[in-house]
């Protein structure tokens, strides 16, 4: 399956696509759609509606539009980093994955995508030196420590750094 990363504009119609789908998986689940991560639905609510350059609500969807993943990209200068920092903030997945729809495997394959996706954002839509990742739940933290060896060893990065709920990345 293939993926493809949007930002949403009040213009494309995309957050009420989100909105509209995820609400269909809470009802198939007998849940409240109202309440699905409220906290960050409504952060990402307004963002998503009046995005700015440096600041965005982008969508991971599959090739039939389907809506997997969203969350908050912004873009500046941090303490302690040399350039800006692509910070990737409120993750959340669709209802199907939070229900257990989904199986680990497909569940890994979302956090994957979603991070190669947003790391390309920063040499492309939002281009940053830096891109941190706050997680969502202590499984996101330890598939990532477990991938960090790996990280550390891939020439896109200069460091790779964890510490909190934040995995930090140096591009080349």
């Amino acid at each position: 399956m293939s993926f493809n990363l949007s930002a949403c504009s009040s213009d494309n119609g995309l957050w009420k696509s989100v909105r509209h789908q995820w609400r269909q998986q809470c009802e198939d689940f007998d849940a409240d759609s109202e309440s699905y991560a409220q906290s960050a639905m409504g952060v990402l609510t307004e963002l998503a509606e009046e995005p700015t350059r440096r600041a965005k609500v982008y969508v991971l969807r599959d090739e039939n539009g389907i809506a997997h993943c969203v969350f908050q990209a912004n873009s500046t200068a941090l303490p302690h980093f040399d350039g800006l920092v692509l910070r990737i903030r409120h993750m959340i997945l669709s209802p199907d994955y939070d229900y257990g729809q989904k199986n680990v495997t497909e569940y890994a394959q979302i956090l994957t995508e979603s991070f190669s996706h947003a790391c390309a954002l920063a040499s492309t839509d939002m281009p940053s030196a830096h891109v941190k990742f706050h997680f969502r739940t202590p499984a996101d933290l330890d598939f990532f420590r477990r991938a960090r060896p790996t990280l550390q060893q891939d020439p896109a990065f200069t460091s790779v750094m964890m510490y909190g709920a934040w995995l930090a990345l140096s591009l080349k």
